[in-house]
């Protein structure tokens, strides 16, 4: 099992959370997704390494887009809300 470290852009909210863990665990491999809202960074366990560039589409398609972390404490962009008008932040 491996596991990488991700900074996300553009999560606002708990609803962002729920949409990023959604889209990362729809791919085949992911075992476990932590999302850490504040400072925009994903942990993803499982065996990911070979759908790597399957959870950057699935973020990006649903307008979160990540980056293979380095820092895991280093704040992500903060964007408008991707979640629609159900969103704790409009």
């Amino acid at each position: 099992m491996e596991t990488i470290n991700l900074t996300v852009s553009g999560m606002t909210c708990g609803a962002c959370v729920k949409h990023v863990e959604k889209a990362i665990n729809s791919i085949a491999g992911v075992q476990k997704v932590e999302v850490d809202l504040a400072s925009g960074a994903v942990k993803v366990e499982g065996y990911v390494t070979q759908h790597l560039k399957e959870i950057f589409a699935a973020l990006e398609e649903d307008g979160y887009p990540a980056q293979v972390s380095t820092d895991v404490s280093s704040k992500a962009k903060s964007g408008s809300c991707k979640s629609g008008s159900s969103c704790c932040c409009n």
